[in-house]
């Protein structure tokens, strides 16, 4: 199955945000639109990298910590009611050191997709305070991943003359854009890489400075309008205080 909506589910697809029978018709569409199949790769490629941008190693004490919990609780049996049959009895709560397996399993997965790692489960604070960093990052990376399921999203690379490169993502529905590092090598003297708007013969405009790799490595824009390109200069420390470029290292036409 092939028709003009089908090439909308790019976004979603790359993102594991259809349904079966959507995943199903996607994947045969892919078999036969070569560039579909090119842009669900760039965006599944700039989904990793974010998680990878994001992920931390979590300490070499976590998973003695996990199973010193598991050994030191005690498991209690399950409670039934007097005289009730045994096909009857169930457990009223589930043991501590299910709570603690399951807790561990979700903090895990979560470290694995990029979130954060190494959180120690047997402490209240340290809880509350890895579910203040996943709602920090959710809300930071929220408007990046409106965008790579948006419709009309589309996706470009660019190589930059010093080696490495940037990758675009470009939205006109939501009129957003995203520039994400892709190997551009560190400046030094805490110099930065800033992302720029380019409409015709106008004077470029800032999208913002990119973000360490630490930190992301990307920034993201709204208020496309009608540019065409997309600009990358090397500025001091904070972008450029002119508001004009001052050392334009590449540029590229923004995705059609």
């Amino acid at each position: 199955m092939s028709t003009p909506e089908m090439h909308t589910l790019a976004g979603a697809f790359a993102l594991d945000a259809v349904n079966d029978v959507e995943r199903a018709e996607f994947a045969r569409h892919l078999e036969q639109c070569d560039s579909c199949a090119q842009e669900v790769a760039e965006l599944r490629a700039t989904a990793a990298r974010l998680g990878a941008a994001m992920a931390e190693e979590p300490p070499p004490e976590f998973k003695g910590r996990v199973l010193a919990a598991m050994h030191a609780t005690r498991q209690l049996p399950p409670r039934t009611r007097p005289g009730a049959p045994e096909r009857h009895r169930r457990s009223a709560r589930a043991p501590r050191w299910a709570v603690l397996v399951s807790a561990a399993a979700a903090v895990v997965g979560l470290a694995a997709g990029g979130v954060f790692g190494g959180i120690a489960l047997n402490q209240r604070q340290e809880l509350q305070t890895a579910q203040s960093r996943l709602d920090q990052a959710k809300q930071q990376f929220a408007p990046v991943a409106a965008l790579l399921a948006a419709p009309d999203a589309k996706t470009a690379h660019g190589e930059a003359p010093t080696g490495g490169g940037v990758t675009v993502v470009l939205s006109r529905s939501l009129n957003r854009v995203m520039v994400m590092d892709a190997g551009l090598p560190a400046q030094p003297g805490g110099k930065v890489y800033e992302a720029w708007l380019i409409t015709g013969a106008d004077a470029p405009r800032s999208a913002g400075v990119i973000a360490a790799a630490d930190q992301g490595g990307l920034v993201v824009a709204d208020g496309v309008g009608g540019a065409d390109k997309v600009a990358v200069s090397v500025e001091p420390a904070g972008g450029s205080a002119t508001g004009t470029p001052t050392d334009v290292l590449m540029s590229m036409p923004v995705p059609a």
